[in-house]
């Protein structure tokens, strides 16, 4: 996918042209936790490929999407093709696992 941004500098016009690499959301399954009113959730690397930046996105009490690092659990910050990240949520606020290719 490419992002076109405008910029208007000095009185030119210019394009600039910036790669991303596509999101990737990871599969997630769920069992109960070992903590009391908590749910522990893993999130499976299916793509066939390593992933890098993984992240959790949470919904907050006004509706909107921060994302928290999941990376960090994974060697390297990659999640390696048919890794796993598990965590625990001890709220309702989850909404999914996004990981760049």
């Amino acid at each position: 996918m490419l992002d076109l941004i405008f910029s208007l500098s000095n009185q030119m016009s210019q394009v600039q042209i910036l790669a991303q690499s596509p999101s990737y959301y990871l599969p997630i399954s769920t069992t109960q936790s070992i903590r009391p009113n908590c749910v522990t959730y893993t999130a499976t690397n299916t793509s066939g490929s390593p992933l890098r930046e993984v992240y959790l996105n949470r919904r907050d009490s006004k509706g909107r999407i921060t994302q928290y690092p999941l990376w960090r659990f994974a060697v390297d910050g990659i999640l390696e093709k048919g890794g796993k990240v598990k965590f625990d949520m001890c709220d309702n606020t989850f909404v999914n696992v996004e990981a760049k290719q």
